[in-house]
């Protein structure tokens, strides 16, 4: 199993004991992104992707990542529903910000804290990793497919782009509600981002993948 980390860190690691208790199958599960977990899965490197965006959105994941993927042959199982919000250092005055905003703030239209109602500081945005799926529906939603600006500081996942921030007053990021640390980060008001997290096949999956995705659906259902 390869791909995005908001699944590994809130479904899958929590749950993974208990599944390969209850298939009795061993896993071996990266992650690494939902572009590069959806480039595995076509390529055969892997049995089952984790992804943390609708499925048309993840398409364009996998296109950053290099792999061009027709979503006709793809398989979507939904484990739960998730909500992405925007972080900040704790001790950044702003509470509150629009969409618009927030997009202006990640194409580095908006480049100082103080063109928002803050401190006069330079803004300093991180982002998930450039194949990560929470990057791709910010890019998509709140973005309306504007590019990220070219200063933005892409992390090797959204753990680390919301550990980034809890170090940074200037910071701002956009991560999964499952890693904020309400010691180091404080959460926006703005507009609510849901999305499904989700595990994805090739086609219809074999007998040992359906038995593994059956397991996590049903103990996500009770996280």
């Amino acid at each position: 199993m390869t791909g995005a980390t908001t699944v590994l860190n809130v479904v899958i690691s929590p749950a993974k004991p208990a599944v390969e208790k209850s298939t009795g199958h061993t896993l071996a599960i990266i992650g690494s992104g939902t572009g590069k977990g959806l480039a595995d899965l076509v390529e055969g490197a892997s049995d089952i992707a984790m992804v943390s965006e609708p499925m048309e959105i993840a398409i364009e994941a996998a296109a950053a990542a290099g792999k061009k993927v027709d979503p006709k042959t793809i398989q979507f199982f939904e484990l739960k529903k998730d909500e992405i919000v925007f972080v900040v250092h704790p001790s950044n005055p702003v509470g509150k910000l629009t969409w618009e905003q927030i997009r202006d703030i990640h194409t580095g239209k908006i480049t100082n804290w103080k063109g928002v109602g803050g401190k006069d500081l330079p803004i300093v945005v991180y982002s998930d990793a450039i194949t990560g799926g929470t990057r791709a529906m910010v890019k998509k939603i709140v973005m309306g497919g504007v590019e990220y600006g070219s200063t933005v500081k892409a992390q090797t996942s959204v753990k680390r782009a919301a550990e980034m921030v809890g170090a940074d007053e200037a910071g701002i990021t956009g991560v999964g509600k499952g890693f904020v640390d309400l010691s180091k980060n404080k959460t926006l008001d703005t507009k609510k981002l849901e999305r499904p997290l989700a595990l994805a096949t090739m086609g219809a999956p074999k007998p040992p993948a359906k038995a593994v995705i059956d397991a996590f659906i049903k103990e996500a259902k009770s996280q």
